[in-house]
């Protein structure tokens, strides 16, 4: 995994990005938040293409195979059924659900180990870890939760050292983890196997402090890119 780079906090602290330090934070942390989203173009890219693929699910639909049920509709239903339910329950069966996809790597799908996928292809395709955290995020999303109840966060799994990336809801007050790695959703703090790198949702990001503010140490570099 690439992480978000010191540029991208640079970037975050400069006038003109509004900024505001949050102190009770995701995972137990102290956090920056922005609604500067400009150098977060995976996320931005991924969210746009799956906002066309929703506007004209029938293009999307003409390039699965004819014998196939399309996963537009697929979605659709998975959607419809989840905004029926109270938002703890809603969270749990997308979680069970979207866990049951194939884990298939970037690479292995689209021969580039940076592709973020859209909920339809990665329904017809399987995916990686960011895969399922942004259909879980999407698919809460369009069922009716809040954006501000709302997270997808690259993380630090520190039980298996290595990056990762998962989706975070809000219910009654209390951000819950919706893990592939997992078929329960457990709450994210206390929580002693993930550390934030970042996390966004569309009105903005965070940026986890590991120490008081002005003492800022970012210690790798690069894109904003999970892949387990």
């Amino acid at each position: 995994m690439r992480l978000v780079s010191a540029a991208l906090v640079l970037l975050l602290l400069l006038p003109g990005a509004p900024a505001r330090a949050e102190a009770s934070g995701l995972f137990g942390t102290q956090e920056i938040y922005s609604t500067n989203l400009a150098p977060f173009s995976k996320w931005d890219g991924v969210v746009a293409r799956a906002a066309q693929e929703r506007a004209d699910p029938s293009a999307f639909c003409r390039t699965q195979p004819a014998d196939r049920p399309c996963v537009a509709e697929a979605w659709a239903l998975l959607v419809a059924e989840r905004a029926r339910r109270p938002r703890r329950e809603r969270a749990a069966r997308v979680n069970l659900v979207l866990n049951r996809v194939a884990y298939v790597p970037a690479q292995t799908n689209w021969h580039d180990p940076d592709h973020w996928e859209t909920p339809y292809e990665f329904l017809a395709r399987g995916g990686q870890c960011q895969d399922y955290a942004i259909a879980k995020f999407m698919a809460l999303e369009q069922s009716g939760v809040p954006q501000e109840a709302l997270r997808f966060a690259v993380v630090r799994d520190t039980y298996n050292a290595a990056d990762h990336a998962v989706a975070i809801v809000t219910v009654d007050g209390e951000a819950l983890v919706l893990d592939n790695q997992n078929t329960a959703i457990v709450p994210a703090a206390p929580h002693d196997r993930y550390r934030p790198y970042y996390s966004i949702n569309r009105a903005g990001w965070w940026y986890p402090l590991p120490e008081p503010p002005g003492r800022v140490q970012i210690a790798r570099s690069g894109n904003d890119t999970p892949e387990r």
